[in-house]
């Protein structure tokens, strides 16, 4: 049916030559010849061939609608634009092309033809016989929704499905640890002892954490480890009796997630430092020609006559090295996504990983502009502005929310890639806005006035930092400095920003000794507690006040929006990283809300392909599960 719709009349005489039957009727009662246009070269080879035009059947048909013309060329184009990405992601992150699945061959027909013989095997059963035959049930353990193992035979399975395994991209096979180790800890829990149960969760901790560390600088690793993970913290969570039997395992598990979270940022961290500077900072996508600084000399340069260059219409040679640009850094971005994505990593981790990656890029950019007087000029800010304009098209070419569900809403409440991008992004850009538009406030009676009203515009500075920019500010020539009324203004706001710093830290030591005074039952506290003015102290910062409201708490203002006391920002500094809550893992593991998504809720149900169970052989005859007395008695019965 697909070759006559698609007029391959070559591949329609090779399934007739070996014996494909042309009476088969579709869902809609459509045989093949159906298919063929009256009065086309198709119908023509039919009628050569014995086989004539029927009547169509009414309505529109499966074969028609899904595989058409326009439908297989989208899918050649999504597939080729996924192999550049895989290559792309491949050279940027140094991973294994086999990791990233460029050792598997586009058999586009191959593809085609599964997905027939799959509607085939499926269409005479309805969708609750479907629905029936993927059910598993969660509140009990049955004998089919297990796996079965002795003791002796653990270190075997363990090293096949963790330190032997490699990354695994077929939606089958990339959850298979976490299913195996699911399926043996129920056989563990409900027909075994709490010994066996410690004995395969303990050890099979120890050979996850040993494969992490040995490839803690491969992503693709990372990445699958992080998301086999969280897939198990959910079956575990999601098993009522193993939900209270491994509460010690699951916070072993939150470690585990978070460590590789962290080494997966350092990684990519890693790549980005190599070109950031580079990109980012020296990057000159509008050159500026015979810019004179004040106050620097050229008595031993020459003013060399920049001939301009022809034309070049050819391409530049092999040898010749690109320059580095802001491609660099967004392809970096995009190769970590990417990998995010083909491992299913949950979008509430994902979307942090981002974020935290835009923390350290505007950190990093923050530091060296005010840590290099070579980029305290106006013009130089409005290069690495445009620059930094770039970072931010990817964000929104790029943006997604977050499947985070908070306080039962029924709509994603995470915080999106443009939101992130825009808030770790603001103390860079308004550095950089600082030092363009500072020198044009003149020295007027009004000048104050529009220091502070541009001060209000500013909130992710600080006075030192304002103070600081403008001393080693690199002035072009004929470009007017700073008022000193202004300067004075900004000294003045310095010392009442170092007053209200140490109120805070005064506060926060006052609350540190009544918080440990009351948790002391015993004995009084040596030192009673200083009232020390605190309901006249200001209001504490974000960065004081405690974020344990809220398990995801994407919303909440975080010490990332405050101002920071230093000169410098913290580039090592972690955001606070929250795991995705029991509902938003539900929903994304599961069918959705109201049920509607049931092929997705089918792909993540504990199950282990058949070629993982003939790894996973432990009785040397093909047999994988043990035969057991329920067995015995189901026979008997």
């Amino acid at each position: 049916m697909w070759a006559i719709t698609n007029r391959h009349k070559d591949i329609a005489k090779l399934l007739l030559d070996r014996g494909a039957s042309p009476t088969i009727k579709s869902s809609s009662g459509r045989t093949a010849s159906d298919f063929a246009a009256p009065n086309s070269e198709m119908s023509a080879f039919l009628n050569q061939n014995g086989h004539h035009i029927g009547d169509a059947g009414v309505g529109e048909d499966f074969y028609d609608n899904a595989f058409s013309q326009d439908r297989f060329e989208r899918e050649m184009e999504e597939l080729e634009t996924k192999r550049r990405m895989m290559m792309e992601s491949s050279m940027n992150l140094e991973v294994d092309l086999s990791s990233l699945g460029l050792d598997e061959r586009p058999e586009v027909s191959q593809g085609i033809s599964q997905s027939l013989l799959q509607c085939n095997a499926n269409k005479n059963q309805s969708p609750e016989e479907l629905d029936d035959q993927q059910e598993f049930v969660w509140n009990r353990c049955q004998h089919d929704q297990m796996f079965v193992f002795q003791e002796n035979q653990l270190n075997r399975i363990l090293d096949v499905i963790i330190t032997s395994m490699t990354p695994q991209r077929s939606p089958s096979q990339k959850p298979v640890p976490a299913n195996v180790l699911f399926l043996s800890a129920r056989y563990a829990h409900y027909h075994g002892t709490p010994d066996l149960l410690a004995t395969l969760l303990d050890t099979a901790m120890d050979k996850i954490n040993m494969k992490v560390e040995r490839h803690q600088w491969d992503m693709t690793v990372l990445a699958f480890w992080i998301s086999n993970a969280t897939l198990l913290l959910h079956y575990l969570k999601k098993d009522p009796g193993l939900a209270e039997a491994t509460i010690e395992f699951q916070v072993q598990l939150v470690e585990l997630i978070n460590e590789i979270f962290i080494l997966i940022i350092r990684d990519a961290e890693r790549r980005m430092d190599k070109v950031l500077d580079a990109a980012i900072l020296d990057h000159e996508t509008i050159p500026f020609d015979n810019l004179e600084f004040a106050g620097e000399w050229k008595m031993f340069r020459k003013n060399k006559v920049q001939v301009p260059e022809p034309v070049n219409y050819k391409p530049p040679p092999p040898n010749k090295k690109a320059q580095p640009s802001p491609r660099n850094v967004t392809s970096l971005l995009s190769s970590t996504l990417f990998v995010l994505d083909l491992y299913d990593i949950h979008s509430v981790i994902a979307s942090q990983i981002v974020a935290q990656l835009f923390y350290w890029i505007g950190a990093e950019l923050f530091n060296h502009i005010l840590s290099n007087k070579a980029y305290l000029a106006r013009s130089k800010a409005m290069q690495i502005r445009m620059n930094i304009s770039t970072l931010e098209d990817w964000a929104r070419t790029n943006n997604r929310t977050p499947e985070h569900y908070e306080d039962g809403s029924l709509t994603c409440t995470g915080e999106t890639t443009v939101d992130a991008a825009r808030k770790h992004f603001t103390p860079v850009t308004q550095l950089l806005q600082w030092l363009q538009c500072f020198s044009m406030l003149g020295d007027k009676p009004d000048s104050l006035e529009s220091l502070e009203n541009t001060l209000k515009q500013f909130t992710r500075l600080s006075p030192q930092q304002l103070l600081h920019s403008s001393s080693n500010y690199r002035y072009e020539k004929e470009e007017k400095a700073l008022p000193k009324i202004a300067r004075k203004r900004l000294m003045d706001l310095q010392i009442e920003s170092k007053k209200r710093s140490e109120m805070a830290r005064r506060a926060r030591d006052s609350m540190s000794h009544v918080a440990s005074a009351a948790n002391t039952a015993t004995a009084p506290p040596k030192t009673p507690p200083q009232k020390a003015n605190v309901a006249d102290d200001p209001p504490l910062s974000a960065s004081s006040v405690s974020h344990s409201e809220g398990f995801n708490g994407i919303h909440q203002p975080d010490e990332e929006e405050t101002v920071s006391d230093s000169l410098l920002l913290d580039p090592a500094h972690m955001l606070q990283f929250h795991l995705p809550t029991a509902v938003d893992m539900r929903i994304s593991y599961g069918a959705g809300y109201g049920g509607l998504d049931r092929e997705r809720e089918r792909k993540y149900i504990p199950t282990v392909p058949q070629e993982f169970l003939t790894k996973l052989d432990i009785s040397g005859n093909g047999n994988t599960f043990e035969r057991k007395s329920w067995d015995i008695q189901a026979d008997d019965e």
